[in-house]
């Protein structure tokens, strides 16, 4: 195991991916929403059930589920609950409420307005089409506490 590279030394995190019921919906809501551009469409623009967004050197991207099944037994999917949340890092405080005022007006759901916690982070939480959580942030100053290695 010594010739094993392990995967924090990889040079970046290539993608998110996420397992939509409905494809369509779910490509509507980023791409009117959110405001995002695809990248790509697979397997090709007539009848994806792929999509590709770029999102700042890393890419977003939606699968419909039915695709997924294809390609891995569907009870290695699990069920529909919540085990994670996509964050978003943004420069300032001020921008926090600056995107929940733009994304709330967009229609995006809201499940925590903007807020400041003691350890000092400004934070904003929202639901997408299918009710994956994202939460928009921002460190009061510098990095936050608690960094082992600045």
């Amino acid at each position: 195991m010594a010739n094993v590279e392990p995967l924090g030394r990889r040079p970046k995190l290539n993608d998110i991916c996420l397992f939509v019921s409905d494809f369509e919906g779910s490509l509507r809501f980023y791409r009117e929403r959110f405001g995002l551009t695809v990248k790509r469409l697979q397997p090709d623009e007539r009848s994806p059930n792929y999509a590709e967004f770029d999102f700042e050197g890393t890419s977003l991207t939606l699968w419909a589920r039915t695709g997924v099944e294809t390609v891995l037994d569907p009870r290695h999917l699990g069920g529909q609950g919540h085990r994670f949340m996509i964050a978003v890092r943004v420069p300032a405080p001020a921008d926090v409420d600056r995107i929940h005022r733009e994304l709330t007006g967009r229609g995006v759901r809201c499940i925590g307005s903007p807020v400041t916690f003691p350890f000092g982070a400004r934070a904003s939480y929202f639901q997408d089409h299918e009710e994956n959580i994202w939460e928009v942030f921002a460190w009061e100053r510098g990095d936050g506490p608690g960094l082992l290695h600045p």
